[in-house]
């Protein structure tokens, strides 16, 4: 009987882990072809994620950054005008995003200028 116990509860927990496995994660880059650094920010918006993520990265010139999230997330290039909406603790995520993820994106290249 407690060898029943036991091997019903490893049951339930792998069921229960099996249940709560994250959305698959791809990869991507962003690149900037100017002749000057550019300033970026990405807000994004997750699938099963209440808030929004933002994130302000520097650009040099045609050197690629890596970034990666889950399939189905909104990316926002924001303007400094939608910075602030979100700062303010409001969404935008009823804007035209700049990329929804999908795995056709992995290991692409999206220019930013």
């Amino acid at each position: 009987m407690k060898k029943l116990m036991v091997f019903s509860l490893l049951l339930m927990a792998s069921w229960v882990t099996a249940q709560t496995q994250e959305p698959k994660q791809v990869s991507f880059y962003l690149k900037n072809v100017q002749l000057l650094p550019k300033k970026v920010t990405l807000i994004s918006y997750s699938p099963n994620v209440t808030g929004n993520g933002t994130y302000g990265y520097i650009l040099f010139p045609g050197i690629k950054k890596s970034v990666t999230y889950p399939i189905g997330t909104k990316l926002y290039l924001a303007t400094s005008q939608q910075v602030g909406v979100v700062m303010s603790g409001n969404r935008i995520d009823k804007d035209k995003p700049f990329l929804i993820v999908s795995t056709s994106d992995a290991n692409k290249i999206f220019k930013v200028n």
